[in-house]
């Protein structure tokens, strides 16, 4: 598994990021500009800590005002090393990097673990690329009533269609797509994406009728 951690000035997120972490990771990646003296001290600290646990590292240096810049030297590490496990913290460093990193994995198409920790340390909230990754189709208004009826409880294609009116068969086909987008489940549950849509849409009015399945 490999680490991706964007830095800047401060290195409290990232030393979080790693401490408990080391002995399951083959490998850190460190993405940042380095010129100033703040920015070569916080990348010190981390190697510094990566060295004394005898865990191996890579440094990519970036322009952090150009998005061109990070996303290909970014990239470019990425699609050499497509069908390794990512994990990417970008709780540190400017907002375009991070924005720029996260681009990357939806750009290529590539899936990881994105884990950012709130500024109060409240909370790390993790979620993959998959899950904010764009529909190949439109959604129906007949799959966001689906959607809402599996977000209330419900499972099976007979009581979801007996609550919307929606014939069991255009149900079970709805399941399939919502299936196949990544939606739901196996089991008729909602994935992180699928609350992420439902979200987005319960209190929508206007959702298109255009899905060719």
């Amino acid at each position: 598994m490999i680490l991706i951690l964007t830095l800047g000035f401060d290195v409290k997120f990232q030393l979080r990021a790693l401490t408990g972490r080391a002995k399951e990771l083959e490998k850190v990646v460190i993405v940042g500009e380095f010129k100033n003296e703040k920015a070569k001290n916080a990348l010190d600290i981390i190697v510094n800590f990566l060295n004394t646990v005898n865990l191996p590292y890579e440094v990519i240096e970036v322009d952090i005002h150009d998005l061109q810049d990070i996303v290909t030297k970014v990239a470019k590490y990425i699609l050499s090393n497509a069908g390794k496990n990512f994990i990417v913290n970008l709780s540190g460093g400017m907002r375009l990097m991070g924005i720029a990193v996260l681009a990357v994995f939806l750009l290529t198409g590539i899936d990881a673990e994105i884990e950012v920790e709130t500024e109060d340390f409240a909370t790390t909230y993790k979620f993959r690329v998959k899950d904010i990754m764009s529909l190949s189709k439109p959604l129906t208004k007949d799959h966001i009533e689906v959607l809402k009826a599996i977000n209330e409880g419900l499972s099976s294609a007979s009581s979801i269609s007996k609550k919307n009116g929606i014939p069991t068969t255009s149900v079970w086909r709805r399941l399939k797509e919502l299936r196949r987008e990544g939606l739901i489940d196996s089991s008729n549950r909602l994935t992180n994406k699928g609350r992420l849509l439902v979200g987005i849409y319960v209190h929508h009015k206007q959702v298109s009728e255009r899905f060719v399945p």
